[in-house]
């Protein structure tokens, strides 16, 4: 863009310099530029209004040169010469104007070079939108004959599409289309939709809008965007879908199937489950009447023929060697019932714990009563064994627990015996106290051999029996019961019990129980007053 150029012809005012100071704004520098300055002058430097004297001025008409020198320069340039000056093509004759009025039309070619500015900025602006987008854009008037199509449109349409048809140039067909909005955007409306090319079968996005150019009929400017790729990947994952659908309805049908299976598989094992716990307590209980009579007889006949006949053997050491072994295996016998008993006995309570039908005498009791109950019941089979002590340390006031009396002693017991039987020498430490967070703790020591990790949490299951470690092969050993009995017992008060290992040798098992809420410590008494227990001597 070029400024204005004006040339003023026997103008009232000849004084270059005062004209430039009245065309001067805030906003529009002005300043004098002699011909021969204004022909080396930089092109940067030129404020936006020069005046340009040429009176007087020697040789032929430099006009023709000046122009030259300012083309496509965007400044406005003012020549002023006599009356008698013959313009030159390309300037504008201004007769005899003054200060005042060549500012007004200085100030009308600003206008007007706003104007094509805007003007270029939208035509900016339309070229890279035609130009970035990829789709097609199409133009219709009326009669929906092309007006406009872009490169796209061209490429589709199969050369220029002006003044073809719409629907010939897009669709390739001889009418117009159905679906064709242009009733809806002659309205004033905006119609978005998606369709299908009967040309080629590819979908389009198309969005219509009302286009309404100065000093024209209203014209359709229609946008299309080919979604076809994204069409066929909702296609295909609409597929998957419902192929995923159909999997998970048969993967359900087949998982419900099988719940139904295991369901009904764990009614029979429930059912068997409990024939078997009514087995094992109807053989145990009737079990219990010949063995204690078993027991009793071996121990009469035993006492009996100590006391009636081995004086008798004296008289021969045959006798003697005889009698001792009778008694002998009168003692085995005892001894075997006894163990026999205690096998009866477990299997009858893990079958009562099992069925819910053991007694379960609940009352408050005081934990140190408890270990001395336990220390008193096992006190014989500690004797047995000179090398091995068992110790017991209780040494505070204990809070008091809710729970059968009897079921913890026999939690105790169990654990004293699995002990002792499990450690040749040394010894077993008893010990109770108080944790935070309102539990008590009670904990069995021993110096055994200890077991293996692996083994740690499976000990706890009916019938099993570690392999190593504390129970070493030719070791007495038990039914597999006593444990998974402790553990019955000591959750079913929201308690727990576990084996750790000890350093350097040994195991501890214990037993955390939550203390009975709202009674002091010091037993069911409330005196604080603690049975005295000793440490049994080895």
């Amino acid at each position: 863009m070029t400024g204005g150029r004006l040339l003023v012809c026997g103008g009232p005012e000849r004084d270059a310099a005062r004209l430039a100071a009245a065309l001067a704004r805030p906003d529009r520098s002005c300043a004098v530029f002699p011909p021969a300055r204004l022909l080396i002058a930089d092109p940067a430097s030129l404020p936006a209004v020069v005046v340009i004297p040429l009176f007087d001025l020697p040789g032929p008409d430099p006009l023709a040169g000046l122009l030259a020198a300012l083309s496509w320069r965007a400044v406005h340039a003012v020549f002023l010469a006599d009356a008698a000056f013959v313009p030159a093509a390309g300037v504008r004759l201004l007769r005899g104007l003054d200060g005042p009025g060549l500012a007004a039309v200085l100030d009308i070619l600003a206008e007007r070079d706003a104007a094509c500015g805007r003007a270029d900025a939208h035509g900016a602006w339309k070229q890279a939108f035609l130009t970035g987008f990829t789709g097609m854009v199409a133009v219709c008037d009326s009669g929906r004959r092309l007006v406009y199509g872009n490169g796209p449109l061209g490429l589709r349409a199969g050369g220029a599409p002006g003044d073809r048809p719409c629907y010939a140039a897009l669709h390739g067909r001889d009418e117009a289309c159905p679906w064709c909005p242009a009733d809806e955007v002659e309205a004033g409306r905006t119609v978005l939709m998606e369709i299908q090319s009967p040309l080629d079968g590819r979908y389009f996005a198309m969005s219509s809008a009302p286009l309404r150019l100065p000093g024209q009929a209203p014209l359709m400017l229609s946008l299309f965007a080919d979604v076809t790729e994204r069409n066929m990947a909702i296609s295909r994952l609409k597929t998957l879908n419902r192929d995923l659908e159909r999997r998970v309805a048969e993967r359900t049908d087949t998982l419900t199937r099988q719940a139904a299976e295991l369901a009904e598989a764990n009614g029979r094992l429930l059912e068997l489950d409990a024939l078997k716990s009514g087995f094992l307590a109807t053989v145990t209980h009737d079990l219990r009447t010949p063995l204690t009579s078993v027991m009793g007889f071996a121990k009469l006949t035993r006492r009996e023929f100590s006391k009636e006949f081995m004086p008798f053997s004296e008289v021969s050491d045959t006798l003697r060697r005889k009698g001792a072994r009778i008694a002998d295996n009168l003692r085995i016998i005892e001894n075997e019932g006894l163990r026999l008993t205690r096998l009866v006995n477990d299997f009858l309570d893990l079958s009562k714990i099992e069925a819910g039908r053991l007694d379960w005498n609940d009352r408050s009791v005081d934990p140190a009563e408890v270990v001395r109950m336990a220390v008193e019941a096992v006190g014989g089979e500690y004797e047995q064994n000179e090398r091995l002590a068992l110790v017991v340390d209780v040494a505070e006031p204990l809070p008091p627990l809710q729970l059968d009396p009897d079921r913890l002693v026999q939690v105790l017991v169990n654990l004293l015996t699995n002990a002792a039987r499990h450690t040749h020498e040394g010894e077993v430490t008893l010990s109770a106290r108080s944790l935070p967070g309102g539990r008590v703790e009670l904990r069995v020591d021993d110096t055994g051999s200890g077991i293996e990790e692996k083994e740690r949490e499976r000990i706890f299951d009916k019938f099993y029996q570690a392999r190593n470690g504390d129970t070493q092969t030719g070791e007495r050993r038990g039914t597999g019961l006593g444990l998974a009995i402790c553990k019955h017992i000591v959750e079913r008060y929201g308690g727990g019990i576990r084996a750790e290992a000890r350093s350097p040798r040994g195991t501890s098992f214990v037993v955390e129980l939550p203390i009975a809420q709202g009674l002091s410590p010091g037993g069911p008494t409330g005196t604080g007053e603690r049975p005295g227990i000793e440490a049994q001597p080895s």
